[in-house]
């Protein structure tokens, strides 16, 4: 195939070469008239290349002056609220249109659409919009578009107010728990009327409600006793009353057991307690079987965690709880058991400061050298660092701490202030020399280097020490050496105890263009107030607070959630690909992440557990995201077997069953598929509102999904108009439509043009011109004879 020109038979090219090469062998091997054997070949060569049908693609706009303009008219159940003559006015005023119209208990309207679409016709919709049945809309609008079809809709009012009541909530409840649930009203108008909801007969909500289009009243309530139990909504009777009841099936099941993986009490275990059978252990126990999930509350990365991941695997639920052993606080950061976790426990965002490591010098001539009131120079070192801390040339700077003694290890990596200021704070006061003898600086800076090559932004180094490196020679070149190829700030702060002390940091500083800075005790960093260190390492209030929202709705566990908290902690984490995040802070730091783990459900809070941090989010109602979180990580709290799951039915539409069951399930008029091993999907269509049982399970069924929507569909323009259609109102109809569709109806042919004429026209001008030639040629001869 050459660039814009293509074959029919493409096939018969191949014997084009094979054709050639016999033939040249022919014309310069055998053949007595060269010319006459090229000529032939090249005729033979072109009429093998004609029977391959070569053709070009033209392309041009085609127009209909009388567009063809099909009328769908929806007759439908819920078309009653509408003016029902607007079609057939419709028709009149629009020349050669037909009317096409259907009807019943249902609106199939993408698939009518599909059914009535033709390349380069028009329809004209005079529906309400909503498609309760068969194929998408977006799609039948799309596959529509891409057939030549243009479709337009007519936007049209109710002349009578109807309402419909519906329950929205999930159908188990936990027996002593609080059951949360909206009651969504509908209306086609301006309806004012009561709203009266009962559970099993009893009264638990009456008042009067009013709504244009549609509003939703939050209600709750506490079932006691196990088992289906029944919520019934009714609205004050309309035009339309088959859609003023509704009734919702609850089973009510046994409280779960759930275990807290904890050190001791908090607001967390009180809100547990009240809403699960609660087991509390300060480990893991090897043995999980008997609980729905597990809420692991700020526990330090441990290789038994990692048992988790089974556990979850299964299709039970972990709630990971921050603080300040936890995430990147607790060892969690590429452990094995962070592969469960919806996060990172690595910072989200980090936008401006600097790094700054803190090195720390813990050796035993820190503790051994003492001032004249007795104040080791490690406590006067600590306090300087505790002192660094509150500068407000810190504010925005993340700060990771390193000691050095006889071995060099990390304390923390780096941590945004202020919110790890009190963290930082807790580690430094608590550091003491562990039989560390030497000094050996370079391996303190060796990890100050590899912390400042893994963090983003600037770097700066700060050293507290006595400075006393005058036995270990190799430390001093070496440390000089790193210094160097680190090239940040550095700050060689040498503490002493009397002034002129043993310390050598200012060569080390001079060698290695380092700034130096000696502080005898008691002088200040940034004062010189004859203050006792004890004072210095008092801890300044914490008085940050982040305040914290939800950030997606579209989950189980936010989605009828407000939430009005503030934080003061956080751990900082980045959520995985495929993890939702659910409720953050202002900055978009998220507080709590959730996803799917194998068959388990897996959140992670990544604040704690209210005794810290948190305390406002375990109070209500922001509680309510605490109960929920661990509601969704429970599940179902029955067991795996023998459990049926089904939402509330609609009169006439088929209904989507799960039964877990050990062997096949019997049910009558009910088509059953296995999906798993001990799992079927049924499907059945009721025939009759009301309260259907399979067992146990109770299934409520009410009126027809047709009945639900009211009015006209909101979303109908931007569909319409994202299809290439337009929205008119019957007058605008009447004046503009045809015009309209006349123009949308230009459509685009292509159409092939054969070139096999030219080739044989080629082939013919070849062929006479050698017989022309050749005659001439015998003409000439015989005049010469």
């Amino acid at each position: 195939m050459m660039e814009g020109v293509y074959f029919s038979n493409p096939q018969l090219l191949w014997g084009i070469p094979i054709l050639l090469v016999a033939g040249l062998i022919y014309t310069f091997k055998r053949s007595k008239n060269r010319l006459m054997a090229a000529s032939r070949l090249a005729v033979f060569c072109l009429i093998l290349a004609a029977a391959a049908n070569p053709y070009v693609v033209a392309t041009h706009v085609v127009q209909s002056s009388e567009p063809s303009i099909t009328i769908m008219a929806d007759k439908t159940a819920s078309m009653s609220v509408f003016d029902p003559d607007i079609a057939t006015r419709l028709g009149g005023e629009l020349p050669n249109s037909q009317i096409r119209t259907f009807s019943g208990e249902s609106t199939p309207l993408g698939d009518k659409i599909l059914q009535y679409a033709a390349p380069g016709s028009t329809l004209v919709l005079v529906s309400d919009w909503y498609s309760n049945k068969g194929r998408s809309l977006d799609d039948s609008l799309a596959l529509a578009r891409a057939s030549n079809t243009t479709v337009f809709a007519i936007q049209m009012a109710p002349v009578v107010t109807d309402a419909s009541v519906e329950i929205s909530g999930t159908n188990t409840a936990v027996a002593g728990g609080d059951y949360p649930f909206s009651v969504i009203i509908r209306a086609s108008g301006n309806y004012v009327g009561t709203l009266s909801v009962s559970a099993d007969g009893q009264s638990i909500y009456n008042d009067r409600v009013s709504t244009n289009s549609s509003s939703s009243i939050r209600i709750s309530h506490t079932f006691f006793t196990t088992g289906t139990h029944i919520v019934r909504a009714e609205i004050s009777p309309d035009a339309q009353p088959v859609n003023n009841v509704y009734q919702k099936a609850v089973y009510v099941v046994p409280k779960a057991n759930v275990l807290l993986v904890s050190g001791g009490a908090s607001p967390l275990t009180t809100i547990l307690s009240d809403l699960y059978k609660l087991s509390q252990s300060e480990g893991l126990p090897p043995e999980l079987s008997a609980y729905k999930a597990v809420v692991l509350n700020d526990k330090r990365s441990t290789p038994e965690l990692a048992n988790l991941k089974m556990f979850v695997r299964d299709g039970r639920g972990l709630v990971a709880v921050g603080g300040t052993d936890s995430y990147e606080l607790g060892g969690y950061l590429n452990s094995s058991f962070e592969e469960l976790l919806p996060v990172k426990s690595l910072p989200s965002t980090f936008k401006g400061g600097k790094v700054v490591v803190l090195v720390l010098d813990i050796s035993l001539s820190m503790l051994a050298t003492r001032t004249k009131d007795g104040t080791t120079l490690l406590d006067y070192a600590k306090a300087l660092a505790l002192e660094l801390l509150k500068s407000p040339d810190f504010r925005d700077n993340k700060v990771g701490v390193v000691v050095f003694g006889t071995k060099a290890y990390v304390v923390n990596s780096p941590l945004p202030l202020p919110r790890g200021q009190p963290i930082i704070e807790d580690k430094v006061s608590s550091l003491f020399p562990s039989g560390s003898e030497d000094s050996n600086l370079d391996n303190g800076l060796e990890l100050a280097r590899d912390m400042l090559n893994a963090s983003e932004g600037k770097g700066e180094i700060i050293v507290i020490s006595d400075g006393d490196l005058r036995s270990y020679p190799e430390v001093f070149l070496h440390s000089i050496e790193l210094i160097r190829e680190i090239n940040v700030t550095t700050r060689l702060i040498q503490v002493q105890a009397f002034s002129n002390g043993n310390g050598i940091f200012g060569d080390l500083a001079s060698k290695s263009g380092s700034e130096f800075l000696p502080f005898t005790y008691p002088t200040s960093i940034t004062t010189n107030v004859q203050n006792q260190p004890e004072n210095l390492t008092q801890k300044p209030k914490q008085t940050s607070e982040y305040p914290v929202s939800v950030v997606n709705k579209n989950h189980y566990i936010t989605s009828d959630l407000d939430i009005n908290a503030t934080i003061t902690g956080f751990n900082d984490v980045t959520p995985k690909p495929g993890a939702q995040k659910l409720v953050a802070m202002t900055d978009g730091k998220p507080v709590l992440t959730a996803w799917r783990y194998g068959l388990g459900r897996v959140a992670a809070l990544s604040t704690d557990d209210g005794s810290g941090w948190a305390g406002t989010l375990y109070s209500a109602p922001s509680s309510k995201l605490i109960s929920a979180t661990v509601n969704w990580a429970v599940g179902d709290p029955r067991p795996e077997t023998n459990r049926i799951d089904s939402g509330d039915g609609w009169l006439g539409t088929p209904l989507e069953v799960t039964v877990q069951s050990m062997s096949q399930p019997v049910i009558d008029q009910a088509s059953i598929q296995r999906t798993g091993e001990n799992q079927y999907a049924v499907t059945l269509t009721p025939d009759k509102p009301g309260l259907m049982y399979l067992g146990d399970y109770g299934i409520a069924v009410n009126y027809p999904l047709e009945y639900r929507d009211v009015g006209f569909n909101p979303d109908l323009p931007k569909k319409i108009m994202a299809n290439g259609g337009r929205v008119f109102t019957e007058r605008e109809a009447g004046l503009s439509l045809i015009e309209e569709a006349r123009m949308k109806n230009q459509r685009t042919v292509q159409d092939r043009v054969s070139k096999r004429d030219l080739l044989l026209l080629a082939a013919l001008t070849i062929f006479l011109a050698e017989v022309i030639g050749r005659r001439l040629r015998e003409i000439k001869i015989r005049g010469r004879s």
